[in-house]
């Protein structure tokens, strides 16, 4: 469950109110307006109620926090053949440390505002005012928004040299057999001219960790100098092997790697036996990629009743804490529902503790939420791996009851939860 803290919420109106005391300082007028929620994504039309009399300019300013990024355009109006928010937009603009402002001093006047989250989520403050004049920028009003001159950028040096792929691929083996899993045959695949190539692996039902090693590109030779001395030092670069892993029936992205990294590694859980095709750039005209194939079977306690790729979902949300239910026990609650807030009561034992794992069932989900509220204590896990599960651990105490609450956007989706009892601080002994 997505919550708006009180404190926040002060804050911001609290900011909002500056722009709005600078701007009627200035001759505007404003104009009632409400704040909007936005999620990563979404999209909100924003309608803005007509002001009789002589105003040329009409300003809207938006203001969020620092680390939600938006952008919003002016939607032509009824007199210009606009419809509704699908259609054509005009002067689109990116907020920059949670501020964006729209201003218009000619032609038609400004009947409705499109608003799109770009990343992160949270309120966004609307000030709308008209004015005969255009009026102070908010970068004016807000100039610790503004930010300052950055420090020239600092030589980082050369990289340090890296181990031998030979030695990277046992260190990689070793951690996921530290891990649980157990370590398939390496697969070897070269690159084409330009470093790119493909490769393909049998994937059997479960979860499977790939982790591409190519081998450190030669140091270029420095000229000698007069008397046969090398002149400085000779500059160290490093190749940065990106990759996807996909579904070989259907060409479905499972999972990807783009980190700044001389290795590439590829997380992903499949419901049943699926060829994978490992797509790889960046590395070396004609060089020898080392696949390491690591696998997690999916736990036997997970339900079947929403098909093998909802259990793959919680298998895969599970491996990522190193959690794993009882072996040979059932869940103590199986819940299925659909997009939105969904409030789950439970009947619990006193002094047990529990895991409770859930996964998009059916659909396509934007993100899914779990958290337990166990009398005064909640425990959360608002994401949860990724967008399609998440799981929460807790313990009772001396309580009996407990609510659970799963969020879920989307449209036309369902979710399953299964609930587990463990022993006592289970998923913090050594497996």
């Amino acid at each position: 469950m997505l919550a708006w803290p009180a404190a926040a919420s002060a804050d911001l109106r609290e900011v909002a109110s500056r722009a709005r005391s600078e701007w009627r300082n200035a001759g505007a007028t404003l104009v009632d307006s409400v704040p909007r929620f936005l999620f990563e994504g979404d999209t909100v039309t924003i309608r803005i109620p007509p002001t009789p009399g002589s105003a040329r300019c009409t300003t809207i300013g938006f203001i969020g926090a620092r680390g939600v990024s938006f952008h919003a355009a002016i939607a032509p109006g009824k007199n210009q053949g606009g419809g509704d928010a699908g259609d054509d937009v005009i002067g689109k603009s990116s907020s920059m440390a949670g501020l964006l402002e729209l201003v218009r001093c000619s032609g038609a006047p400004v009947e409705r505002v499109i608003l799109t989250g770009d990343a992160g989520r949270g309120a966004v403050e609307v000030v709308v005012a008209r004015s005969k004049a255009p009026l102070p920028s908010l970068r004016t009003v807000f100039p610790e928004r503004t930010g300052g001159v950055l420090p020239p950028t600092q030589e980082p040096g050369t990289f340090p040299p890296l181990p031998p792929v030979g030695r990277r691929v046992e260190v990689a083996e070793a951690r996921a057999r530290a891990d649980g899993g157990a370590v398939q045959k390496r697969s070897g695949w070269e690159s084409a001219d330009d470093g790119s190539g493909v490769g393909e692996l049998e994937l059997g039902a479960g979860c499977h960790r790939i982790e591409l090693f190519a081998a450190e590109p030669p140091r270029p030779a420095a000229p000698p100098a007069q008397g046969g001395w090398e002149r400085g030092p000779r500059r160290r670069y490093r190749y940065d092997l990106d990759a996807e892993l996909r579904d070989g029936d259907d060409d479905r992205l499972l999972a990807r790697d783009r980190t700044d990294t001389a290795d590439a590694r590829l997380d992903a859980c499949v419901g049943g036996p699926t060829l994978g095709n490992v797509v790889f750039v960046g590395a070396g005209p004609r060089a020898l990629i080392v696949a390491m194939h690591a696998w997690w079977p999916i736990p036997e306690g997970l339900p079947r009743i929403w098909g093998p790729e909802a259990r793959s979902k919680m298998a895969s949300a599970l491996l990522a804490r190193r959690l794993s239910p009882p072996k040979g026990r059932e869940p103590v609650l199986v819940v299925q529902g659909a997009s939105g807030i969904t409030p789950v009561p439970v009947e619990l034992e006193a002094g047990a503790c529990y895991v409770a794992v859930a996964a998009v069932a059916h659909g396509n989900a934007r993100g899914i939420g779990l958290r337990a509220l166990i009398g005064g204590i909640e425990s959360a896990d608002e994401r949860g791996h990724n967008d399609n599960s998440g799981v929460v651990a807790f313990c009772t105490h001396d309580r009996t009851r407990g609510r659970l609450e799963v969020e879920a956007r989307g449209a036309r989706m369902t979710w399953g939860l299964a609930l587990y009892r463990v022993e006592s601080g289970a998923w913090e002994l050594p497996r």
